[in-house]
Parts: C-alpha cells; structure tokens; sequence
C-alpha cells in the first residue's frame, strides 16, 4: 500500500471553494498539455494543410505545438499571427482568442475577437463574449446587445451572454427588461434558473429594490442554493435592518452545506465580532464580472486542467478586484502544471482581501510543486506562527507532511485536533493524517490510536480501513482483522491499485505466495509506474520460484525511484540476496 496516497487529496477536499456542473464547451482541440504532442504532430500538420496558405503554415504548426505542450502564451501569439492572415476562419480565430484568455492576455484576445467578421461573430461565441465583456467594463452599454445573440450558442454561452445583455441594460437604466433578460436566459433549466435567481438577487440589491431582493434571497436560502456572492450580500442586507441573528444563521448554514469560503467566513467573523457589515451594490461591470465567475466555478469542480480559467480572464476584466476569480484561477494553473504563473498570480492578492489567506496556503503549495522547497517551508512555518484560520492551518500541515517537516507538521495537526476536541468536535481526516505522521515517525502505539479514531468516526472509508489494514499486516499484527479490513476497502474502491497491493502483500506476509502474485500482479497493471508496488511483485515472484522476473521488477523498480538512493540499495542487495521480509505466522 501506499500510504500517503489519499491524505493530500482527502485534506483538500475540507478547503473546496464552489461545488456544481454545466456544460462543457466542445472547442475539439485539448490546451491542457494532456496529449502526447509526439502523437498530434501528424495531425496538426495535416490539418494545417488542409486548412492553411504555405504562408501561416508554420505559424499554425508552433501554435499547435505549444498548445499541446501547455504553453497557452505561445499558441497565443501563434493563433493571433495566423488569424489576422484568415480572418475569415472561424476556428482559428477561436483557437486564437481561447488560447489568449487562457494565457490571461485579454487584450490579445480583445484584438482578435475585433478583427473578425460579422458571419464570424455569428458562428463563434467565444469572441463575442470577449468583445461584450469589453463593452460593459467600457460602459459602451449600447454595443453589447448586437454581441450577444444566443440563438446558435450552447446552454452555457446562453447563460452567460444573456447575463452579459441583462447587466448592460442594468447599466442603461432598463431595469425592468434587465432582469426579464436574465431569468429568459436561463431557458427551463432548474439548475440554471438557481444561478440566475443569484443574479436577479444581486441585480434587484444593486437596484436598492431591498425587499424584492430580500424575497429572491428568502426563496433561495429556502432551497439550499444561495451562491456565495447571493449569501453574503443576503447577509450584509439583513444585518442592515437589524436581522443579525438571521444574517449569522443564513453565513453559518453555508459554510456547514457547502464547506469553507473565504467570502462567507470573513463576513461571519465580522459580523460576530460587531464589525458594521455595509450593503454593497454592484455596479454593471461587478454584476456581469459575477455572473461569468459563477458558472465558471462550477465548471472548475468537473475539471481537471486550466479551462475556466477562459473565463476567469473575461471576468477580472470586468472586475479587476474580483479577487474570488483570482484565486480559483491560480488553483486551475497549478492544477494544470502552470505554477509559475499560479504564484505570480497569488502574489497579486492583496491583504486586504478575504482571500489572501486561502491564497497563502495555495502559495506555499504551488511553490512545493515548483521544487522551491525552502520558500514553501518558510511560508508555512511563518504562517503558523501568525494563529492562522482552521483551513489555511490544516492546508498548512499538510504542506509540512509533504516536506517531510514531520514534528512540525504533527505539533500543527495536534493543535487543530485539541481545538476540535475542546469544541466537541471529531474530524475523521485529521485523525487520519495525524495517525499517518505519527505512524512515519515510528510512533506506532500512538498512531494505531488514531487510526482506530478515524475508523469508528468514517467506518467506511477505504482510505482508513486499507491503511489500518495494512499497517498491521505489515507488522505482523492481526493479521485476519488486517486482511478483512483491506477486503473492506477493495470492495468499496475495486479499481484501487494500492488497495489491490495492500491485498496481495497481506497474502505475502501470511505466506500464501500464489496468491500474493495474483493480485499484485493486477496491482501493478492498475498503476504500472509505482515502485512499491513493482518491488512487492518482485518479492513475491522471488518467493514462489521466479528469480529471474523478481530481478527485473526490482530493477523497473530502480527506475521509478529516481533518486531515492537509500530504498535503490537496498533494492540492489535484495537483487543478490532475495527479499529479507519472510512470511508471518497466522498466529498473532
């Protein structure tokens, strides 16, 4: 088993900012860096043939190279010179515009979008967005209602072109049409009526409608989905008229149904603290920067790479200050591998804003991933000593796990745990990681301890029954209870190769050898470039007879390890000698 595997991921799923789904837009081409660029070479030439002049060929080909190798500012500038040359391609001049606002150069794609034709404008809905967005952060309210048409465009493009039209009719004083046009937009989709029930909110708080808004908010607190921009505002509305209690309660219910926000608890902690909590109203520009950042956040929950990041860029150029789109895009940066441009992009956060906080655990971490060790360490150790939030204290910890800080990270998760416990409070994760740490540093008593806590807290968490299962396998301990455990966990996630592993080393350890073989050897088809778990196999081919494929595991092993010098030994003398680790008794 590997047992660090899910503590990063567990641990982050306490900090998540926004949950949801839309629709995806099919642009057929990755910007990820996802594909093997060896593979798309061929096609990119012959697509560029057949769709190019000998002229911008050459252009076309670096672009889609660079889009391919996840570098959106070369395609960018590559997309744009082929463009201009072919304004009349609609597909360039998407490529070109997409790979712009991934880049986070919105004037680039600004210059793009404006260089297409009309017939273009009509096919794409990308550029238009771009080219309505400018209108409205220029108050040129007039320009927008040509740019957003929605008659060929998807269910998100309707979305968010129809908020971008109602918020310039918000700016030209048609209040009236405006929230018309935002509730048509959202077509007879329940989920997008929610969203758009948001955005009447705001709109209708903007307009100092008070007690329409408050209606809207009532019905939307009722439902369960207030988003946090809707909550918040609901919040500051209802302590203006002396509702605090009402206020706290509607921020509290948030946070427990949705998870930590930087928004929604600082507003709770001021508005705890007796901090005056103003209404604010947003202007045209702030209202459509929103109405785009919603929906894109809920497309950053189904996606693994830097896509909403497109709209991340459209959004902060109609609300530089939209601070919750700052940092959501950095997230999807180094998400993607972009942590260079995800640091740059934290360290324009500034303190003042409640997100600077979230973005200082984001900062360390994204350094950590950079290999920048030493800054990612002093950050985190800085932090701690500045009593930083629950959240930002467990990213924190863990952050100091993954260092290898080892006594300063167990010294933080021992202060979250304390805290919880004096509250009466019992997170299953946290005695988890503790457990895990405290396992590392060959405090086993203590760390069976909290695994066993973790156990009767989440009885059904694959993570913690394949971890406890294992580690007393591994010792030698109960070794039919470890063995049910880890049959537990496999049952609840089949297609785990650590928990596969976890089985198949059981097996070794009570010397059933076959079928140690058996399943580590689907172990590692499940996950081939794991050294654990190809050193495990190797063990058991070693055991049943099979010298030869037990040396050339251990040796794929060699290579998977790096410079793991220290395990390569001991890797090299187990390829003369045979595996130490015998079979344990059944006994125990």
């Amino acid at each position: 088993m590997i047992k660090a595997r899910h503590l990063t991921a567990t641990l982050a799923a306490m900090a998540a900012f926004l949950s949801g789904c839309t629709s995806l837009p099919d642009y057929g081409f990755s910007l990820s860096g996802s594909e093997r660029p060896a593979d798309e070479i061929a096609v990119a030439q012959a697509e560029a043939e057949a769709t190019s002049q000998s002229s911008d060929f050459s252009d076309f080909l670096i672009a889609r190279f660079a889009s391919l190798t996840n570098d959106p500012e070369e395609a960018a500038e590559k997309y744009a010179q082929v463009a201009r040359a072919r304004p009349g391609d609609a597909s360039i001049t998407e490529r070109a515009v997409f790979s712009a606002l991934l880049a986070n150069n919105f004037p680039l794609a600004l210059s793009v979008s404006e260089s297409a034709g009309d017939k273009l404008l009509e096919q794409s809905s990308l550029p238009r967005l771009a080219m309505a967005a400018e209108a409205i952060a220029s108050k040129d309210y007039e320009q927008v209602s040509r740019l957003t048409k929605r008659d060929t465009s998807g269910p998100f493009y309707a979305l968010v072109l129809g908020s971008l039209e109602a918020w310039s009719l918000f700016g030209r004083g048609e209040l009236a049409t405006a929230e018309l046009t935002l509730m048509d937009a959202a077509g007879d989709d329940p989920y997008l009526r929610d969203i758009m029930l948001n955005s009447l909110a705001l709109m209708e708080v903007a307009a100092e409608q008070d007690d329409e808004a408050l209606e809207t908010l009532g019905v939307l607190e009722d439902n369960g989905t207030l988003t946090a921009a809707a909550a918040e505002s609901y919040a500051r509305l209802l302590a203006s008229r002396g509702e605090t209690a009402h206020a706290l309660s509607a921020l509290s219910v948030y946070l427990e149904e949705t998870g930590h926000n930087p928004l929604i608890s600082d507003a709770l902690e001021r508005l705890t603290a007796g901090e005056p909590l103003p209404v604010v109203r947003l202007s045209a520009s702030e209202g459509a920067a929103l109405s785009i950042y919603v929906p894109a956040a809920a497309l950053a929950a189904q996606s693994a790479d830097d896509l909403p990041g497109v709209y991340y860029s459209i959004a902060l150029r109609l609300d530089p200050q939209l601070q919750a789109a700052r940092a959501l895009f950095a997230d999807a940066l180094d998400r993607s591998g972009r942590s260079e441009d995800a640091i740059t992009m934290l360290r324009a956060i500034p303190e003042s804003s409640p997100y600077h906080v979230t973005a200082i655990g984001q900062l360390a971490w994204a350094l950590h991933r950079t290999g920048r060790d030493e800054e990612a360490l002093d950050i985190a150790r800085q932090t701690l000593t500045e009593g930083p939030q629950r959240d930002l204290k467990i990213q924190i910890a863990d952050l100091l796990r993954a260092l290898e800080a080892d006594e300063d990270a167990l010294s933080a998760f021992n202060e979250i745990i304390a805290a919880d416990e004096a509250e009466n409070l019992g997170d299953w994760r946290l005695y988890y990681a503790r457990g895990a740490l405290r396992e590392r540093l060959g405090h086993w008593p203590e760390a069976e301890e909290d695994l066993l806590q973790a156990k009767m807290l989440n009885p059904s968490s694959p993570e913690v029954l394949n971890h406890l299962g294992y580690s007393w396998v591994d010792r030698g301990l109960h070794l039919e209870r470890g063995m049910d455990l880890i049959r537990q966990a496999l049952s609840l996630r089949p297609n785990s190769g650590a928990i596969t592993d976890s089985l198949g080393w059981g097996y070794y350890k009570l010397g059933d050898f076959d079928q140690a073989v058996y399943y580590l050897e689907l172990a590692a088809e499940i996950e081939p470039d794991l050294a654990e778990i190809i050193d495990h196999l190797g063990d058991a081919y070693w055991m049943t007879g099979r010298r030869t494929e037990a040396r050339f595991q251990w040796e794929r092993a060699i290579t998977l390890l790096q410079d793991d010098k220290q395990q390569i030994r001991k890797l090299r003398r187990k390829m003369l000698t045979g595996p130490e680790t015998q079979a344990a008794s059944r006994d125990n």
